[in-house]
């Protein structure tokens, strides 16, 4: 269960940021609240700041029961696509034992026997063909053995159609659910500062739905240009069919097939083909934007961003799609920003930056428009959109690395470990710990985590105490500096550096004592950061999703670890390289880290990561087992022959464009 994965991978780094080191200060119980203003805080600050621990652990506890409701879905979609199948399986075999009869029964060629069951078995229903058979008086002993075991095939059929029904039934229940407690995830994280990422409109709510449309999709396009091929049926040029509206229909026999252009079904062969392909920006090797992915020799000219395709191709009423149209996605900031091919069924194949992979999506509810490549040049004027830059890129809003209401973390993302938490007993202290501690290496640049007024105090337990003081009866504390670099009195903004790290006072080690008060009491600075931080420090984001907050739809697995598809792609071909160089599986201890797993906390209280700044929380990052020295070598050099990069230790990420 994937669960056990999310917190196998926190437990990984919990001893080695919740246990107390020799980083930790000597700090006292209650140390002396200069710095802090007397005046009455507003409603606004001291509410949310009060909130935030319970509202911290009744996320997780959301956060938990939605990824559980995901995992039953999961479950359940990937039986019903197996009882499906078994159930195909045994319609398949009832009408081989159908086909026996009627073969049988053909002689002479005019007999009435004949053609009635030439009629029958053009049947849609096996059980009605069986039945129409069984009515016939002319059915031998031998005819009577293949129709009784054509009817246990169907009967069994009928028995796996309904089980696969049963499981679909669980499974939507638990995907309801889930949306449910997303929703409930949603509102929580807005008072905390964070944005809750559902689903992108078109794509599935788990991987194993995505897989199944795709091997659907590739299905039934193979199925009908082999049907093409069987009843020689040669597709014309698009000009041809250019006076039809761009599709033609030929009839053989009793049978009628519709005829799309060479140039649509060579387009449609290739993007099929190319589905389980990376995402990129731009075209390269294996990759594909949006727009991009159009490109097909001996396909149409369509080469050029969204707009510009939409620009010179032929608009058609959305109502009357056809496979091989194009459909488009346009908002008002960002113009024309995407496209997809129908395939028909309502899906399309496309290239989102959401799923970073390409895939097959279902047709937007809304289109901006629909154009026919086949219909020949079109004029259409695409809107320039209104913002001054294009804040949606193939489907993907961009994310942004961005703090709230003038907030900021004190140390920069990799430059510190968390150490010893808030509320934490023991020799160490007094009695009680009042802030957080951060250990990092003597000199590391202190940021001031919010705007306002300086006040500098050599105190004894923590060398120049600076306090950040603001109007609202808030402040905030830095302790054991080794240089400060500020002046008493001093206005400083959210970010300023203000200090260097450095263990002066009672201290057994470099690190930023950081403490926040609230009308002169102390309170608990992680919940507080967390309510006011998202994504800052953690890297680039994709797809428009928060750190932490990746819809697992779009998540694959690879041993024990969930990863963006076409990182777990590359990291399922260093495993089995692995294996072949060294004859041993390769261990991934960790992978993406969601919201649950950044707010998890080790045995003392302590947070494991800090929420939404997660390097893990974008799914582009992996990190191995142990490996031995030549081990480590050869991983390595195949790691970065495949495109990953080395981030420290045994981690490795795939850089994002």
């Amino acid at each position: 269960m994937r669960l056990t994965r999310v917190f196998a991978a926190v437990t990984v780094t919990i001893a080695a940021l919740a246990v107390p080191t020799a980083a930790h200060a000597v700090d006292p119980t209650t140390p002396p609240t200069t710095g802090a203003s007397s005046s009455t805080p507003s409603m606004d600050v001291p509410d949310p700041l009060a909130i935030a621990p319970s509202a911290v652990t009744e996320l997780t506890t959301l956060a938990l029961r939605y990824e559980a409701n995901l995992s039953v879905a999961e479950d359940r979609r990937k039986e019903a696509v197996e009882r499906q199948r078994d159930a195909d399986r045994q319609r398949t075999i009832a009408r081989a034992y159908v086909a026996q009869v009627v073969e049988y029964a053909m002689s002479p060629n005019g007999d009435p026997f004949a053609q009635k069951l030439t009629a029958l078995a053009a049947a849609e229903n096996p059980e009605d063909l069986i039945t129409g058979i069984f009515s016939t008086e002319q059915v031998t002993e031998a005819q009577e053995g293949h129709l009784g075991d054509a009817k246990r095939a169907f009967d069994a059929a009928q028995v796996l159609q309904a089980r696969a029904d049963r499981a679909t039934k669980i499974a939507e229940k638990a995907e309801a659910s889930a949306a449910r407690q997303l929703k409930q995830v949603g509102q929580i994280a807005k008072q905390l500062g964070l944005g809750a990422s559902s689903t992108p409109e078109g794509l599935p709510p788990t991987r194993v739905e995505q897989e199944s449309w795709n091997s659907s999709v590739t299905t039934s396009w193979k199925r009908y240009t082999k049907r093409l091929a069987r009843l020689g049926v040669k597709a014309p040029p698009a000009a041809r069919l250019k006076a039809r509206r761009g599709v033609g229909r030929a009839t053989v026999g009793s049978t009628t097939v519709q005829v799309l252009p060479a140039q649509t079904i060579r387009m449609i062969d290739a993007l099929v083909g190319r589905i389980g392909d990376d995402y990129a920006a731009r075209n390269a090797s294996g990759a594909w934007s949006c727009g991009g992915l159009l490109r097909v020799k001996g396909g149409y000219d369509l080469t050029g961003t969204p707009a510009q395709l939409y620009a010179r191709t032929v608009k058609v009423p959305k109502e009357q799609l056809l496979r091989g149209d194009l459909v488009f996605s346009a908002t008002k900031a960002s113009g024309v920003h995407h496209v997809g091919v129908y395939i028909g069924d309502g899906r399309m194949i496309d290239a989102p930056a959401t799923r970073a992979q390409v895939g097959v999506s279902l047709v937007p509810a809304k289109p901006f428009a629909v154009t026919r490549p086949s219909l020949g040049t079109g004029r259409n004027t695409p809107p320039k959109g209104t913002a001054s830059s294009p804040t949606t890129v193939c489907n993907a809003t961009k994310a942004t690395a961005a703090t709230r209401q003038g907030w900021t973390f004190p140390l920069k993302q990799g430059t510190y470990s968390i150490s010893a938490g808030f509320g934490m007993g023991g020799s160490m202290w007094q009695s009680t710990h009042t802030g957080q501690d951060l250990a990092a290496p003597a000199g590391t640049p202190i940021y001031a985590s919010r705007g306002g007024v300086v006040s500098l105090q050599e105190v004894g337990w923590a060398g120049t105490l600076v306090t950040v003081s603001h109007p609202d009866g808030t402040a905030e504390r830095y302790a054991h500096s080794s240089k400060v670099l500020v002046q008493d009195g001093q206005t400083v903004n959210a970010g300023d550096e203000i200090a260097l790290v450095g263990s002066r006072g009672n201290s057994t080690g470099p690190h930023l004592h950081f403490e926040i008060q609230v009308d002169g009491k102390f309170i608990d600075p992680m919940p507080v950061l967390v309510q006011y931080l998202t994504n800052s420090g953690a890297g680039k984001g994709w797809g428009g999703y928060s750190n932490g907050q990746v819809p697992r739809g779009v998540l694959c697995a690879t041993g024990d670890a969930m990863l963006r598809c076409d990182v777990a792609k590359r990291a399922k071909r260093l495993a089995a390289d692995f294996r072949g160089r060294f004859g041993e599986r390769l261990e991934f201890r960790a992978g993406y880290r969601d919201i649950v797993g950044q707010i998890q906390r080790g045995p003392e209280g302590t947070l494991v990561d800090i929420p939404g700044t997660s390097p893990f929380g974008w799914g582009t990052r992996f990190e191995l087992g142990s490996l031995k020295k030549a081990e480590q070598a050869w991983v390595a050099k195949r790691a970065r022959a495949l495109g990953l990069k080395a981030e420290g230790g045994n981690a490795w990420s795939l850089p994002t464009a």
